[in-house]
């Protein structure tokens, strides 16, 4: 656990946003100035949910269509910013397999009650 932490600090992200990037990164050969463009990403993604999480992340968002539409839009947006979003070498098909790893993956916190996004 304390390696993870001292990742974390080390590539300059919280535990919760390096848990995002990761996720992003997973798969993808990057340069370096991709991989800042990501950590800013997986920045604003994580800042995006966390500042709007009353209103996104309902008790149950996960199991009605509505709310969940809401969160997938919410990643969809922020990861397709042009300033804070994805770089240009994710293309369609990879943008929206990471917004539905990333989609799943918070569906799989809140039911488990696990995590910063578990209402």
């Amino acid at each position: 656990m304390q390696h993870e932490q001292q990742r974390a600090s080390r590539e300059e992200l919280t535990e919760e946003q390096l848990e995002i990037f990761d996720l992003l990164i997973r798969g993808r050969k990057l340069t370096k100035a991709e991989e800042v463009k990501v950590k800013t990403a997986a920045k604003n993604l994580y800042e995006k949910l966390t500042s709007e999480k009353e209103d996104l992340l309902v008790v149950d968002w996960y199991k009605d269509d509505q709310p969940k539409m809401r969160v997938k839009s919410a990643i969809q947006e922020s990861l397709d910013d042009k300033l804070l979003g994805l770089p240009e070498c994710y293309d369609k098909q990879a943008f929206d397999s990471k917004v539905n790893l990333l989609l799943n993956h918070f569906i799989d916190m809140s039911i488990q009650g696990h995590g910063w996004i578990a209402v």
